[in-house]
């Protein structure tokens, strides 16, 4: 795993005008309280001093923050100035935000100080309009760091873009294949690669298989004994597979520090019930618990959006699920899947390690192991890319862990949001259902519709939009 990147923000601020407001003084105290932020939201700043006086100076500036590697460009309209500017910045990699600040007091002459919101309404113009092949969205700012307006903003902008710059250059490690039959979770590489900027590498379940058993003793123990500390209860009769536990959990974070894997997708079953007579799902979820994203059943495009979002969060912990069941009585949910939850996820009753009941034997048989839990309480967010990277859903919601439900790992959803605006079950399953979407749900704790829709933005991904019920079939 690779440690995750801090965003480069780079700031510059225009100065050349005959407007007479104080903007040297105003730049710099911009420029010290964003510092501040920057501390608090975990990025990195680099400002150019002095401003831009001249066309050679916003030359200088955009070749500056070049260098040094900038992701995403403030450009202060600290004071007015030239439209052509705003060309020096349009021909960077990087993206770009256009900063207007209040205009203050009047001057003695009862004059406009800065013109600073002209001027951002003008570049935002020209590079939206004017600029020939520039495709790329610019987000505007206003107000002082420490106005809600600003902060708000920026944030948002600061989670997305971190995702995006950590997301660039990733790998996935596809373990086993997609599971057999589960073709709609197939995607093409080179879509994935074209995109998003990530590859996939294969590893067979044959080495997976093999390097476990060759794991020495001590190690494993040490590897059972973390999984089995994450559980509240145990099933003793599961020792065996808690050992098997051990030795895949330690195969798996050797496989993906040896070839640079940022997230797995592995092939949960059938092979590994019937080839070495194990449930993966506990691993699965201890994984996720360390911080390697674990999807299951060789679902890469859930590997990748657990990955968002983990970026997202500040490296939470994320889990996947499946959508297994609907309530119109209370408009709520149930987020299910077989046992994979990480324990960290888990409500007050903590995780019950035991045997996966799916393959338990008609005669006494069983094949260990899985998390029995109820996900805690609180707001959530599902985002999950479609499998061709062009599209994302984003709904969210608030997890009961008051209603009953299956053995797995679960929740009960409600007061659920598509896109931030409040939908009904019957919409929800209908958009779902009409869109074609894929049947796991990436789930992160927190409410991050903001910088999964601004994530999808720049990125140029579509977010799937409502789409109404109707108790007619739609063409």
């Amino acid at each position: 795993m690779r440690p995750t990147r801090k965003l480069k923000v780079g700031l510059t601020g225009l100065m050349c005008t005959p407007f007479q407001g104080d903007k040297r003084s105003q730049f710099a105290a911009s420029g010290a309280e964003l510092s501040q932020m920057a501390a608090r939201l975990g990025f990195e700043l680099h400002v150019v001093p002095g401003g831009m006086w001249s066309l050679a100076d916003a030359r200088n500036a955009s070749r500056e923050l070049e260098e040094w590697g900038a992701d995403f460009i403030l450009l202060q309209t600290s004071s007015f100035g030239p439209g052509d500017f705003i060309y020096e910045f349009t021909r960077l990699d990087a993206f770009l935000g256009l900063w207007a600040v209040p205009e203050g007091a009047p001057m003695p002459n009862g004059g406009l100080p800065l013109n600073s919101f002209v001027a951002a309404n003008m570049y935002n113009s020209i590079a939206r309009t004017f600029v020939t092949g520039y495709q790329r969205p610019l987000k505007w700012f206003y107000g002082r760091p420490g106005s809600p307006l600003f902060d708000e903003r920026l944030e948002v902008t600061v989670r997305a873009l971190t995702a995006l710059v950590n997301l660039r250059g990733a790998r996935i490690g596809l373990i086993g294949g997609v599971a057999p039959s589960f073709d709609n979770l197939i995607i093409d590489e080179r879509v994935l690669n074209e995109r998003l900027g990530i590859r996939v590498a294969h590893i067979e379940f044959d080495e997976v298989i093999a390097r476990a058993e060759r794991q020495p003793q001590a190690e494993t123990a040490a590897a059972a004994k973390t999984i089995r500390a994450g559980a509240a209860s145990f099933d003793e009769s599961q020792a065996p597979a808690l050992d098997k536990a051990g030795r895949v959990y330690l195969t798996y974070r050797q496989i993906a520090e040896e070839r640079g894997l940022d997230a797995l997708a592995i092939s949960c079953w059938p092979r590994f019930q019937t080839d070495y007579h194990f449930a993966v799902c506990s691993v699965m979820g201890q994984m996720n618990d360390a911080g390697l994203i674990a999807a299951c059943e060789g679902d890469v495009t859930s590997a990748v959006s657990m990955l968002a979002l983990k970026y997202m969060s500040g490296n939470s912990v994320i889990t996947l699920m499946d959508l297994s069941a609907v309530n119109e009585a209370d408009e709520s949910v149930l987020l299910w899947h077989c046992g994979p939850g990480a324990p960290s996820l888990a409500d007050d009753k903590g995780v019950r390690m035991q045997s996966l009941w799916l393959f338990d034997g008609p005669e006494g048989d069983t094949t260990g192991l899985h998390n029995d839990m109820v996900l805690k309480p609180g707001h959530a967010t599902v985002m999950g890319f479609t499998t061709n990277f062009d599209r994302a859903l984003v709904f969210d919601g608030c997890f009961d862990n008051t209603k009953g439900s299956y053995t797995g790992s679960r929740g009960w959803f409600k007061d659920l949001r598509l896109n931030g605006e409040t939908i009904r079950v019957r919409e929800l399953i209908e958009t779902l259902m009409t869109s074609g979407f894929q049947h796991h749900y990436p789930v992160a704790y927190g409410d991050l519709t903001g910088p999964s829709l601004e994530l999808a933005a720049w990125l140029a991904v579509k977010p799937i939009e409502l789409i109404p019920y109707t108790a007619y079939l739609k063409p």
